[in-house]
């Protein structure tokens, strides 16, 4: 005979049904609803740093920013398999993604993103240079990370959509009614690059392309962009990190 107060919770008969799936934290630490948020923008982004999370979800009202409390909240999430950190480079600043029970846990419909080291730089760029510009437009826009319209172009592959997408934005935002590709290139590239990425840009259905550049090379870009008559569309931009 079975013993009633037995700990092992194994079903006795095989007819039980499963038991639900609980959250991943039964006792401990709770998972509160900005941690989902948290989750849910890192699964966004692919891979951010933990100063990017403090500064997104742990700035204050007078401007400063929580960073040993965002450190904490990271360090939890990581510690329930919900984050994941990675090394990077030598005195370079760890990264953190998302892990596959963190993606299920949050509801984010992408894998986790790959650590990719030569594209890192470009990758956290990226994050602030969206976070600067979502800063200064209405709240109700739409932000696509590239992660999210690649996403979204192999399911319309996979619904039998072969209509050529082009060039593949850093990111997408939606306001105002209009759609605007933003475009950053952290790297100096020939004309002609410019010129071929220009032009996919233009047989796509953007309504504005904001395309972020070095500097120096803001004169070169304009230029190109006004001799393929692109310049009511596209508006080249300074950045610098």
């Amino acid at each position: 005979m079975a013993n009633p107060g037995s700990r092992s919770g194994r079903a006795e008969s095989s007819g039980a049904s499963p038991r639900p799936r609980r959250p991943p934290l039964a006792s401990g630490p709770v998972v509160t609803d900005r941690d989902r948020a948290i989750l849910h923008w890192v699964g966004k982004h692919g891979v951010v740093t933990r100063d990017q999370i403090a500064t997104h979800f742990f700035t204050r009202t007078n401007g400063d920013v929580g960073i040993w409390a965002a450190y904490r909240r990271v360090r939890i999430l990581v510690q329930l398999g919900l984050l994941q950190e990675d090394r990077t480079f030598w005195r370079q600043a760890n990264v953190i993604r998302i892990t596959t029970r963190g993606a299920r846990f949050a509801g984010v419909e992408m894998r986790p993103a790959k650590l990719v080291l030569a594209d890192l730089e470009h990758t956290l760029a990226v994050v602030d240079l969206l976070e600067q510009i979502l800063a200064k437009l209405p709240a109700n826009t739409t932000l696509l990370t590239e992660r999210e319209i690649r996403a979204g172009r192999r399911r319309d592959l996979r619904r039998g959509d072969s209509t050529p997408t082009g060039r593949m934005p850093d990111a997408e935002l939606q306001a105002k009614g209009k759609r605007i590709a933003v475009e950053l290139d952290i790297t100096p590239k020939r004309s002609s690059v410019y010129e071929d990425i220009l032009l996919s840009y233009m047989q796509q259905r953007y309504h504005e392309v904001w395309w972020y550049v070095r500097p120096r090379v803001v004169p070169r870009l304009k230029q190109i962009v006004a001799d393929n008559r692109a310049d009511d569309f596209v508006t080249v931009r300074a950045w610098e990190p």
